[in-house]
């Protein structure tokens, strides 16, 4: 009866990889104190004045049953110095994987290095953990842990759990991008350790079943994924619908329809082991296909129909701001090439209007001459300027081969509207001194035949006064 219940108790080893599916690392650490307070227990029994009559007794009598004992008093010896030295080891690593319980992928990351050294340690010092089913058995319970944490830290946010649609998008994605970043944290780091590993030939290797390792870990993010791009999808249409742009409304009727209809689906939008969202997730997504076609019709119909650059350039500033999904960015990109263009003939009608105007410009009513000149010049000057600064920022245009032709003319033009108001501006300069003359003479002269008083006032200095408040104006001192 000894011997087949140590026997029994000895094999139940072979149930430790067998835990729930999700099960994290502490049920590791608490399998093997469980296991090694057993052994304990049954080698203190072993010690005891009755056990040891028995063994006596049947060592006397030479019993067939001695033989089949003593290869369980072996076992037993061998189980319990291999469950305290396991207990030894994972003891010292489990204050490395309280983060995975109690913290947030943010703190696992940072606790990570630390982490997969001492797995790292274990696997090159330990006696009897240091087997490839015991390792992978505890990176596994490492990944199903770190999932955990990162599903409460999507649903439980403020420490009560509130469905994904109820909460803050942008904060949302966040949270959710930072499972995408632990999972990438993780496996780089494991890649790395191994790459150390095998700079050193005669040590144990991270040989393990990697797929095994992050298989649970990827199928998660690829869930993630789909639901990144779900809610990123919500948010720019949101974005679309605050901003009441004329003619979107049914084009977002017909989304938020979508959403409300994926809203209705009973599923754990985040139990990546359920794949019902998996084929509701490819017919949303063929829906919103078709709505982003009509989206970019809606956007190529709307910058057909400007005529200024400027415009036009404000229009793609504000889809800029509100689409999100690649698809849309890579079309509004392609605008700016367009506008480029469109631009450069700009500077070309500029440059007509300037040759053609330039010696009597049309002026501001009731304007002095030389300011209405100046704000002539300047206004056509910020109308070149304002879209040039905008193509500036993006690197793109301004290294292709045309826009170093648009560029030379945009130089040309600036410079000759530039000179034209310096040329306006000194040559007033030089005729405030010509009115200073007017302001020594007398105010009030006698005519020296008929002796009548005359009022003796240059009118230019009037029109000096206009032309100086104007150009106060228009900021030239």
């Amino acid at each position: 009866k000894w011997s087949s219940q140590t026997e029994v108790l000895l094999e139940e080893k072979q149930a430790a990889p067998k835990d729930a599916d999700d099960s994290g690392p502490d049920t590791e650490f608490e399998y093997w104190r469980t296991r090694m307070a057993k052994f304990n227990n049954v080698a203190e029994q072993l010690k005891k004045p009755q056990a040891r009559v028995v063994i006596a007794v049947l060592t006397t009598s030479k019993s067939k049953v001695l033989r089949r004992w003593k290869n369980c008093d072996n076992g037993i010896t061998d189980a319990l110095n291999e469950a305290k030295d396991n207990v030894k080891y994972l003891s010292t690593l489990e204050k490395y994987t309280e983060p995975l319980y109690s913290g947030t992928p943010e703190s696992i990351i940072d606790g990570l290095p630390a982490l997969m050294n001492n797995v790292k340690m274990m696997l090159t010092i330990a006696r009897y953990y240091s087997t490839q089913e015991h390792m992978t058995t505890l990176f596994v319970k490492i990944t199903n842990q770190m999932i955990k944490t990162c599903k409460r830290s999507i649903e439980s946010p403020g420490g009560s759990k509130v469905k994904l649609w109820e909460q803050n998008i942008e904060d949302l994605l966040k949270r959710l991008e930072m499972s995408l970043k632990l999972n990438d944290a993780y496996q780089e780091l494991y890649r790395v350790t191994k790459e150390k590993l095998q700079t050193q030939p005669k040590v144990k290797q991270f040989d393990f079943n990697e797929s095994q390792i992050f298989g649970k870990f990827d199928l998660y993010c690829k869930r993630v994924q789909k639901l990144m791009d779900m809610f990123t999808t919500i948010l720019q249409f949101s974005a679309l619908a605050n901003n009441k742009v004329e003619g979107m409304e049914p084009l977002i009727n017909q989304f938020f329809s979508l959403v409300d209809d994926f809203k209705k689906k009973p599923y754990d939008l985040l139990d990546y082991t359920k794949n019902t969202f998996d084929r509701d997730f490819l017919e949303y997504n063929v829906n919103i296909a078709e709505l982003e076609t009509m989206l970019q019709g809606f956007i190529n119909a709307s910058f057909e129909n400007i005529t200024s650059t400027e415009h036009a350039l404000t229009l793609l500033k504000q889809f800029e701001t509100i689409l999100q999904r690649e698809t849309l960015k890579s079309d509004l990109d392609s605008k700016y090439t367009v506008i480029f263009h469109n631009y450069g003939l700009d500077l070309e009608t500029v440059q007509k209007i300037y040759d053609k105007q330039k010696n009597s410009p049309p002026t501001v009513r009731n304007s002095p001459p030389v300011a209405g000149n100046l704000i002539w010049a300047r206004q056509l000057l910020r109308r070149i300027e304002d879209p040039m600064k905008k193509f500036q920022a993006n690197k793109n245009i301004m290294t292709t081969k045309e826009s170093k032709k648009i560029i030379k003319t945009y130089n040309k033009v600036a410079r000759a509207l530039i000179e034209y108001e310096t040329l306006w501006h000194h040559a007033w300069c030089k005729s405030i001194e010509a009115a200073k003359a007017g302001l020594q003479s007398s105010l009030i002269v006698r005519h020296p035949k008929s002796g009548r008083l005359f009022v003796n006032f240059d009118r230019e200095i009037l029109q000096l006064i206009r032309e100086t408040k104007c150009m106060q104006r228009i900021g030239i001192e």
